[in-house]
This record gives structure tokens, sequence and C-alpha cells, in this order.
């Protein structure tokens, strides 16, 4: 899949609205409302004052500036958004994060091309694009150091819930967790059915539907894709209400 194709899988837009995604969700505080869980995960495991985060798919930054104020950490942020990035960029600079917040537009599967020893690498709301939970976190754990932590959220399956189109590749809890413990590693946090969730859902489709027909009142030839970028979003609150249950995920890296 092309980096194009990426960036649109995970934003689950068309390509054709990728240009317009900072302005369909500039109502929205964050792109998946997770920087309380992320940060209360990250104090609860113990994560260092000073320490240095790796933030894939980091959209406009605002996870990335949340972790670097509250633990005075050096983050690197990357995203195949380049209208993100450049929103990250300016409010690191609104926020005095310049020299700690650094971002850059590239593919972030680049960013794991090679070893490096990060105390924590972030994976939010990116969705499975590294492949299954026992595949990405093979790739994630080669960028922390030894007792590092793996930050990654997801969505699995409620026990007994039969098959559907709608949910066909998701996992039960139980085999998602083995798949995040493939390599030895521990779960030391989650977050199950975070209370953000909701009131961040909420504001969502509020949101979003009002911005996306005054886009498509201005761009009439992109009705369509405008209306199934909106289903969609409707499609996804209620699966999260329903049968998937959405979790963040604090793994350390096993001590060799």
């Amino acid at each position: 899949m092309t980096l194009l194709g990426e960036v649109a899988y995970a934003m689950e837009a068309p390509e054709c609205l990728l240009p317009h995604l900072p302005y369909l969700l500039q109502d929205l505080p964050s792109l998946s409302g997770a920087e309380d869980d992320v940060v209360g995960v990250l104090s609860e495991v113990g994560f260092p004052s000073g320490g240095t985060v790796l933030d894939l798919g980091c959209g406009r930054g605002d996870i990335a500036i949340r972790v670097a104020q509250a633990f005075d950490a050096k983050v690197k942020g990357v995203d195949g958004h380049p209208p993100f990035i450049e929103i990250a960029r300016q409010s690191a600079k609104e926020a005095g994060l310049s020299q700690r917040c650094r971002f850059a537009a590239a593919d972030l599967r680049k960013s794991l091309a090679k070893p490096a020893s990060f105390d924590a690498v972030l994976m939010i709301a990116v969705g499975p694009v590294l492949g299954g939970p026992a595949q990405t976190m093979g790739m994630l754990r080669t960028v922390v150091r030894n007792g590092g932590w793996i930050i990654i959220d997801d969505a699995y399956l409620e026990d007994g819930v039969p098959p559907s189109v709608d949910y066909k590749d998701h996992l039960e809890r139980e085999a998602m967790e083995a798949g995040l413990t493939h390599f030895g590693d521990a779960i030391v946090a989650r977050r199950i059915q975070s209370p953000a969730g909701k009131p961040f859902n909420d504001l969502a489709l509020e949101a979003i539907p009002k911005r996306a027909e005054a886009l498509a009142e201005k761009h009439p030839e992109l009705r369509e894709p405008i209306d199934q970028y909106v289903a969609r979003q409707i499609e996804e609150v209620a699966l999260m209400d329903g049968p998937m249950v959405p979790a963040l995920w604090a793994i350390q890296k096993a001590v060799v």
C-alpha cells in the first residue's frame, strides 16, 4: 500500500478527502481523545522525567505535546500527512516546545527500519497498518530500550460475538493480549473503555457532520465521498458502543 493509502486507511477516509481532514476535524481537541489515558498509563508505569518518546502516526501532535509537558520529555513525532505535521509544529511552537517536540512528515515504517533506544513508543489511533498484534509488536519493540514501554491502542471483540463483516478481522481480548505479549513482554497497564471515549465520540458525531455539510456545499463534487466518510464515523462509534471494546495497553519490553 502506498503512503497515501496508509494515511487514508488509518484515518478511515477516502484519499480525495485527505487535504480536507484538518478542516473536517478542526473542532476536536485531539484526533483520538486518548491523551489523558496515554499520560495516565505512562505515569502508572513510572515513565521517567526527561525520557524520550517516539510517537508514530502523531497526527496534529496533540498527544506528543501533552507527554512533553507532563514528563519534560523529548518527543519525536512522525506522520504521513504533511498538513497534520504543519499543525503539530505550530502547536509545539505556541506551547514553547519546539526544542523538545520534533515532527517529521514521513512514512512511520521508516522510523522502524533501524534499531533505536527510545524510552517509549506510542502508536495511538493508527490502526493495524503494521499487521496483527504480534507483527506490530515485533516492529515496535525494536525501537525501544530494554525495560522501555510500548503504548498502543486498539479494540477487541467481546467474547462469544458471532462473526460479522464489520469485525471479521478483530480478535477477542485473550487472543489480542497473547499477540501483544508474543515476544515475552509484559502488559503493565491498561485502560478499558475509557470514560473519555464517550464524550469524545459524542463531540465527533456532532462536529464532523456539520463541517462535512459545509465542505460539501463548497465542493459539491466531493459530496459522495464526504457522505461516505461521515457514515463511516457513525458506524465506528456504533461498533464501540456494541461488540467492540476500545482499549489502551502499556507493554514493557522484556529485559534480555
